[in-house]
């Protein structure tokens, strides 16, 4: 996800600027004059352009514009895909030429005149949380699905493999507008690892469903077990439907102990489940995003040092 944007006159002065999942309070002004300076440097050296600038817990990703003498900026988690931020740079770049075109004419150095660009931002250029919703089939994982609105089906590779994908709007959430969620069958996901790399890579939240009952806990058990190792960064979770089977299902307590994740017990059917779900969303959100990425004021008032930060600096 996008943690901060820049955007800077080549002479070093910082015109806008967005924060989102923290309190933390930098100087700015210092930060694009070290990234003004650095350019400067690669240019100097005869390195071309800075591409992006890769930390051990981030990634920066640049883009120019000479003839006009901008740079535009953008801060990522380390895991995100940097083709998809590179694109939301560049639209970026775009729409503030666009939206402020007489007003760079004659710039008297007044940001203010760029605070309305956080509207743009917020809608467009955010990328919002991903949460990948697996299972076998039967389970209930596409009843689940039809409780958000829309479709669009994504294709992946040459064999026409595809995945559903929908979209939940966040209202309560102060840096979190939407989030997106996907759906694809367990047993295929598992079956095709490389094919599906990008896409797990990419995803902040893995939700499992399962039947409650006990053969196919066993079952899916299994195919998580071989999966959760291959996963980099996402947080688990998993769905037990089907609790309405009181005579055969398992209680989310047992299933939690089993698969040893945070596990939500559900009915998909029941009459109350879209205002379950829409709970259930907005809770592990707050868990593997907000109250993972979000940096309350205390926690940085002594900040540590890590010997370890490693940079790599990509010239074009």
């Amino acid at each position: 996800m996008i943690k901060k944007i820049f955007i800077i006159k080549a002479s070093g002065v910082l015109c806008y600027s967005k924060t989102f999942f923290s309190d933390e309070r930098i100087d700015e002004d210092f930060i694009s004059g070290f990234f003004t300076a650095i350019s400067n440097i690669a240019q100097e050296i005869g390195g071309g352009e800075i591409r992006s600038l890769n930390f051990r817990n981030f990634n920066i990703v640049f883009t120019f514009d000479y003839e006009k003498n901008w740079i535009f900026i953008i801060v990522t988690n380390i895991d995100d895909d940097e083709e998809e931020v590179r694109y939301k740079l560049e639209s970026l770049k775009l729409e503030f030429f666009k939206r402020y075109r007489q007003e760079l004419k004659n710039w008297d150095y007044d940001i203010g005149k760029f605070e309305s660009f956080d509207a743009y931002i917020e809608k467009y250029i955010f990328i919002p949380p991903k949460i990948l919703l697996v299972g076998e089939a039967g389970v209930g994982k596409t009843t689940i699905m039809d409780y958000f609105p829309g479709e669009t089906i994504i294709r992946l590779d040459e064999d026409m493999n595809d995945i559903l994908q929908k979209s939940m709007v966040l209202p309560n959430f102060k840096d979190i507008y939407e989030i997106i969620i996907r759906e694809i069958d367990l047993q295929d996901l598992v079956d095709n690892l490389k094919t599906y790399k990008q896409l797990l890579d990419s995803v902040d939240i893995i939700c499992v469903v399962t039947n409650s009952g006990g053969p196919n806990l066993n079952k899916t058990k299994k195919l998580f077990s071989f999966l959760e190792p291959k996963v980099k960064k996402a947080d688990f979770y998993i769905f037990a439907n089907f609790q309405d089977f009181k005579n055969t299902a398992y209680t989310p307590e047992k299933i939690e102990e089993f698969f040893r994740v945070k596990t939500y017990g559900m009915s998909a059917i029941s009459r109350n489940f879209r205002k379950q779900i829409h709970g259930i969303i907005i809770d592990i959100v707050d868990k593997s995003i907000v109250q993972k990425y979000y940096v309350p004021k205390k926690v940085i008032d002594k900040p540590k040092i890590k010997e370890d930060n490693d940079i790599t600096i990509i010239l074009d």
